[in-house]
């Protein structure tokens, strides 16, 4: 499977993001193969992709490791290989040495990595880089916030390795506490379902104060860049953008440029900030070194960020920084089709978008993912609620 002029890019996640990355390299022309964990994960389904089914790192590392080689072997010319999520990301760059004689890739250091996936530690670098952040505790030796933080604040997973595990348990991205017995109920609740809790004061602010900066990164430089605005965020007001717009801002581009370079990352990311209404400053929030939920945008705005990521990954670096044209949209498939069910939601935004300026969303000839995403989001509420799998109690493994 090779197109012969491009290297076949080996994508490992099968979810979401892993879907949106295919469609994104299959639009750039290359020949993509998508790894997942489940025969279930959608992104095995795309059109055009070849998907396989895995072990993931954490349960069967030596078998994924033999399944990549002998797939490697099947495939003629060059292959690319990315880890779309945390997880993945993470492996890849511990098992470097294994892997280059048959993929090249876009990796950290591993001391690096690790050191990233620890939301704590990002906070740590990014005042080192003089940007602005939240208050933020963690949990000291005696289980209490490890400094007073005003209220209200947000508890969330503290490892980003754990955040799609969080929200899948939980239904949502964080949870909010507005006084010391919410919170520590809060802390509670984390800590009972395997993970461990960041605190952080809630920013003044609605969905539309919460942006994003993409990028594909080398040694600390990024190369091609995607800023972009949460217009709406589900759950609100502290979830994943549903509805995203590229954007221009100079503070949010400097503050960005800032963090990478203190550091040195290497790969495609997605940095989040928000701007505090009381302050007026961009605040810093996290660091996914990962492919982010909407990136797909900015191909359509003008810089892919998944192809520059490619490209780099087989030794070439762009003469000069690309940066994503601002006035681009893209929906997410759920919300896209809460706004078929209702005419009337989102009017405003929808007023805006045009099949010239929105990534887009659904494609007939390509709904196998879409389809088996609504079954997979049923089984999940459903299975959230305790009302089949007998035994389910509620509590995941910390894997």
């Amino acid at each position: 499977m090779n197109n012969g002029t491009k290297p076949t890019v080996f994508i490992l996640e099968g979810n979401f993001l892993g879907l949106e990355m295919a469609r994104e390299l299959l639009e750039a022309g290359y020949s993509v193969v998508v790894v997942g964990h489940l025969k279930s994960d959608i992104a095995l389904y795309t059109r055009g992709v070849k998907g396989i089914v895995l072990p993931l790192p954490q349960d069967a590392p030596d078998v994924l490791m033999a399944g990549l080689l002998k797939e490697a072997g099947e495939v003629t010319g060059d292959k690319v290989i990315i880890g779309a999520s945390e997880g993945y990301g993470k492996w890849l760059s511990q098992n470097k040495k294994e892997l280059s004689p048959q993929y090249k890739m876009l990796d950290c250091q591993v001391e690096e990595i690790t050191a990233l996936l620890d939301k704590w530690n990002q906070l740590q670098m990014a005042v080192s880089a003089g940007i602005a952040i939240p208050q933020s505790s963690i949990l000291d030796e005696n289980n209490e916030p490890a400094k007073n933080i005003k209220f209200p604040v947000v508890v969330k997973a503290r490892y980003s390795t754990k955040s799609m595990l969080f929200r899948d348990s939980l239904g949502e991205k964080v949870i909010l506490a507005n006084n010391d017995r919410e919170l520590n109920n809060a802390c509670d609740k984390t800590t009972d379902l395997g993970f461990k809790p960041l605190i952080q004061e809630v920013i003044p602010g609605v969905d539309y104060n919460q942006f994003l900066f993409g990028a594909a990164v080398k040694d600390g430089t990024p190369y091609a860049v995607c800023l972009a605005q949460k217009l709406k965020a589900n759950p609100q007001p502290y979830g994943s953008g549903v509805v995203i717009r590229t954007i221009y801002h100079q503070e949010i581009y400097d503050a960005g440029v800032k963090f990478l370079k203190q550091i040195n990352y290497s790969g495609i990311c997605d940095i989040e900030f928000m701007r505090n209404w009381n302050t007026g400053e961009f605040q810093f929030i996290e660091f996914n070194p990962r492919y982010g939920l909407g990136q797909r945008v900015s191909q359509m705005a003008g810089v892919s960020l998944a192809e520059i990521a490619v490209e780099m990954a087989m030794g070439s670096r762009p003469s000069d920084i690309k940066i994503a044209e601002p006035g681009f949209y893209w929906v997410y498939f759920d919300e896209w089709i809460k706004e078929r069910l209702m005419p009337w939601r989102n009017s405003f935004t929808r007023s805006l978008r045009t099949p010239s300026n929105t990534a887009k969303i659904f494609d007939i000839r390509d709904c196998q993912p879409e389809l088996r995403h609504v079954r997979n989001l049923l089984l999940l509420k459903i299975k959230r609620r305790g009302n089949i799998f007998p035994g389910f109690s509620g509590k995941l493994q910390n894997n």
